[in-house]
């Protein structure tokens, strides 16, 4: 049976979402496995993942590692604004 996960994640940064959301779709495109299908998408400050496998444990470990890509893809986001911005971090 195909399970589905979806994940939406609010970005507070606006444009973030968009341009996180092409970042992380190389890495859509070229996940190792067949064993999970992975949509991004991004839409008014929020980025959606969609998720879809049979194997549960693929699943598990790809939303894993796609939340931990967003976090750093996210943080990065937040060091580069600030840096340009002249913030002091």
């Amino acid at each position: 049976m195909e399970r589905l996960v979806r994940v939406s994640v609010s970005i507070p940064m606006g444009v973030a979402s968009e341009i996180i959301a092409r970042a992380l779709n190389v890495e859509a495109g070229s996940i190792p496995s067949s064993r999970v299908r992975v949509r991004l998408k991004a839409s008014g400050g929020v980025l959606g993942l969609d998720l879809e496998s049979r194997d549960v444990t693929a699943m598990r470990a790809c939303v894993n590692s796609f939340l931990r890509w967003i976090d750093a893809a996210l943080r990065v986001y937040w060091l580069a604004s600030a840096k340009h911005n002249g913030t002091r971090l």
